[in-house]
């Protein structure tokens, strides 16, 4: 009530909010896209509450001139959430992403959402190759395969990295490229080495319990299989 409810100084507070909130040029975007990958990998609270936390971070939203980068931010953070399974909630981010769609427009949660669509569609596929390795019609390997097929243009950008596999891995490798390619034609496969994770099996012989399990990138598995 205070000013009369004056249009005119609501507007003003209005647009002098938005130039204080952009007064550094970047960092708004990235500093919300940051505290949204926080929130969603945080497994605290309930998601009533969550989602009062994503409306106030969206109010903020609104004021940000950077939108476009912030979708890369965000992108980027959600890509590790997906790729190193570290989704607090689907029904969260998808409630997010919605909130962004209803915001900004269909383009620009396109690949947001083409990005969920991989990684559901691997789940799918992942199975399909496991069962074709169980019922003999592909080689069994005691390495244990999990791979996410990422349409390009959908994620981040992943810059080759050349590494020189063990050859029993480069084997399974190649047996899921032919297997893919089987089931989808005229398509390229290309391995994003750089986002590769493994978990090795250690025996520390002075060790209290013997065998540990190790969480490494897949450069820091190669880089340990050298010490076997």
């Amino acid at each position: 009530q205070a000013f009369d409810r004056a249009e005119a100084f609501g507007y003003a507070l209005r647009e002098a909010f938005e130039a204080l909130v952009n007064a550094k040029q970047n960092k708004p975007a990235e500093l919300i896209a940051k505290f949204l990958d926080q929130q969603l990998r945080a497994k605290a609270g309930s998601e009533s509450d969550l989602e009062v936390t994503l409306d106030h971070a969206m109010a903020l939203f609104r004021f940000i001139n950077g939108k476009d980068l912030f979708e890369a931010f965000f992108k980027k953070d959600l890509a590790k959430r997906l790729l190193l399974g570290k989704l607090a909630s689907v029904d969260a981010e998808k409630l997010l992403i919605s909130k962004l769609k209803a915001e900004c427009g269909a383009g620009f949660t396109n690949k947001l959402e083409g990005m969920f669509k991989d990684v559901d569609a691997s789940h799918d596929l992942m199975q399909t190759f496991r069962e074709a390795q169980e019922t003999g019609r592909l080689p069994r390997s005691d390495i244990e395969l999990n791979v996410h097929v990422l349409t390009t243009g959908f994620w981040p950008n992943y810059p080759p990295v050349e590494v020189k596999l063990p050859s029993h891995l480069a084997k399974v490798l190649e047996v899921f490229g032919d297997f893919y390619l089987s089931k989808h034609s005229g398509r390229r496969v290309s391995w994003a080495h750089s986002l590769g994770h493994c978990t090795l099996k250690a025996r520390f012989p002075l060790a209290p319990q013997g065998v540990h399990e190790l969480q490494v990138s897949l450069l820091q598995a190669l880089l340990l299989l050298h010490f076997n």
